[in-house]
């Protein structure tokens, strides 16, 4: 079982209290998102919810209900494997969410291998699960973790080119049926620079992204030493984005000082992003 790390810290420990931060979040985020039963994927931040919250939230009611969610995030701990998926039982206050082993087969004999202390505690993907638990109340859904300590382009090519045959053509469980799968890149943009900066810096990185360029993505990202955390599951998505025939748009961008009371000098930067199949 993988126990919640950063409840309490990043969001409410009691299920009740989660419910009503959630479900608070989703209503605030209703003029931002777009609900689209063709966006597969999404961007969305991983901060404390005080913070990040309407901008997680805006991404999460926008991707299509699913199967099974892959959660791509960041390793922030360099715990474990550097490219590591996990197959554990989820918990959070609002309950368990089982993780796709079907998935996980794909992976095998490949980079990315099966290693629980990898996300023992790492916040990029525990902070998404509550907003889908909240999201598929009701319904039946499975997750499918990874986490990248290597985010360079070879690693991301890596992933890509593994999902990528299975957002064409589907994957089929034992029934004969084909799994509804959407991906979600947990990250979160410029880390703790002033707010002019970060717009700035971010409205650079964003462009890249909705171009789906991931030649002039890394390029820019390494010439101004970007400290965008997840850059690694963005090229993901951006890779399957573009071989599935797919837009992206941009929902929010907004900066952790637009939550204080008061401004700052420093910042960080959270975007809400959907790619939507054509």
């Amino acid at each position: 079982m993988r126990e919640p790390v950063v409840s309490g810290l990043f969001y409410s420990p009691d299920k009740e209290g989660l419910k009503k931060e959630a479900d608070k979040l989703f209503e605030e985020a209703k003029g931002k998102s777009e609900y689209s039963d063709k966006t597969f994927g999404v961007i969305s931040p991983h901060a404390g919810y005080i913070f990040s919250g309407k901008t997680s939230a805006a991404a999460i009611a926008s991707i299509a209900e699913a199967d099974t969610y892959i959660i791509i995030g960041s390793n922030h701990t360099g715990l474990g494997e550097s490219l590591a998926f996990s197959q554990d039982t989820w918990k959070t206050p609002l309950g368990e969410v089982e993780t796709d082993k079907l998935i996980g087969r794909n992976f095998d004999g490949t980079w990315i291998v099966h290693d629980e202390e990898a996300h023992e505690r790492e916040h990029s993907i525990e902070v998404i699960v509550p907003f889908l638990q909240r999201k598929m109340e009701g319904k039946s859904f499975k997750i499918f973790p990874i986490v990248m300590g290597d985010q360079n382009r070879p690693a991301a090519d890596a992933i890509a080119q593994i999902l990528i045959p299975m957002m064409k053509e589907g994957v089929k469980k034992e029934n004969g049926e084909y799994l509804k799968l959407a991906i979600i890149a947990s990250s979160d943009f410029s880390h703790y620079v002033p707010e002019e900066f970060a717009k700035e810096h971010d409205e650079s990185i964003i462009n890249r992204i909705l171009a789906l360029d991931v030649d002039e993505f890394y390029d820019f990202i390494d010439k101004y030493d970007s400290t965008i955390c997840g850059y690694g599951p963005v090229a993901v998505l951006m890779m399957v984005a573009k071989a599935v025939g797919s837009t992206a748009k941009l929902l929010e961008y907004r900066t952790s000082n637009e939550e204080r009371e008061s401004r700052e000098t420093a910042v960080v930067g959270y975007a809400a992003l959907t790619f939507t199949k054509q």
